[in-house]
């Protein structure tokens, strides 16, 4: 079931960070990898303070697209902590869900938080190779975690490999803020308030706050994103915003 990933360390080798666009928006695996296992300890408690909280009642909401009822086996990639997971199965009694993640600490700390007897199981895997036979699941989820994958397209078809025929995909993740009032508040929240205060209170020293709003301004708008999942191909594709605008939930299902 776990497919075993290399833990890279910090060294002084690592690219300047100190100006221009962040290194590691080529999106090379073990960056990505180093960055959030740096930032684990602290990943959920900044999560709630710099979402006021919002981030947890996005996750129920999106899980609903998945339609998913008991028995139904369902794959949380890039799950990080486990949150997303969790808001399923809190929603749906007797289903079970996989999280897959490439960092051993956010599945360490998501572990550490689970005490009820129908909590997700959390292996360590890579989404751009899921260690998983072809159509072993009723439903894929990904939050806030496809953005961070090396190639968007080989992602997409790895999830579409993982889901049963008639399988559903849901993925939650930012987009434009689309309210034009609250836009030039929420930009300035994003891209200045939100990467100096996460730098600073979560110490990494790559400057991960920086790097997750950076590629956020170069991850595709809602339709560009519904292109691609078409493209796996997937079928059936639709999104909506979630409150106040700067999310987007997309849906969609393997033929």
């Amino acid at each position: 079931m776990t497919k075993s990933i290399g833990v890279a360390s910090m060294s002084k080798s690592d690219p300047d960070i100190s100006a221009g666009r962040h290194p590691f928006l080529d999106k090379e695996g073990q960056k990505i990898q180093r960055l959030f296992d740096e930032i684990a300890p602290r990943y959920d408690r900044l999560n709630r303070l710099f979402s006021f909280s919002i981030d947890l009642w996005w996750r129920r909401r999106a899980v609903r697209s998945l339609r998913a009822t008991a028995g139904d086996r369902i794959l949380d990639a890039c799950c990080g902590t486990g949150d997303l997971a969790m808001a399923l199965i809190e929603q749906v009694a007797g289903v079970e869900v996989i999280g897959s993640d490439f960092s051993l600490p956010m599945l360490q700390a998501g572990n550490r938080k689970f005490h009820r007897a129908d909590r997700p199981t959390l292996v360590r895997a890579d989404t751009m190779h899921l260690p998983f036979e072809d159509c072993t699941f009723d439903g894929a989820m990904v939050a806030f975690g496809m953005r961070n994958v090396v190639d968007l397209d080989a992602g997409l078809r790895e999830l579409r490999r993982v889901l049963k025929p008639g399988g559903r995909l849901m993925i939650l993740e930012f987009t434009e803020m689309q309210n034009r009032w609250i836009r030039p508040f929420s930009n300035f929240y994003q891209s200045q308030l939100l990467p100096r205060l996460g730098n600073r209170l979560s110490g990494s020293r790559v400057k991960a706050y920086s790097y997750l709003d950076e590629s956020v301004r170069d991850w595709p708008d809602a339709e560009r994103l519904a292109d691609k999942i078409r493209s796996a191909p997937l079928h059936a594709v639709r999104h909506r915003t979630l409150f106040p605008g700067n999310v987007a939930v997309h849906e969609a299902v393997r033929g």
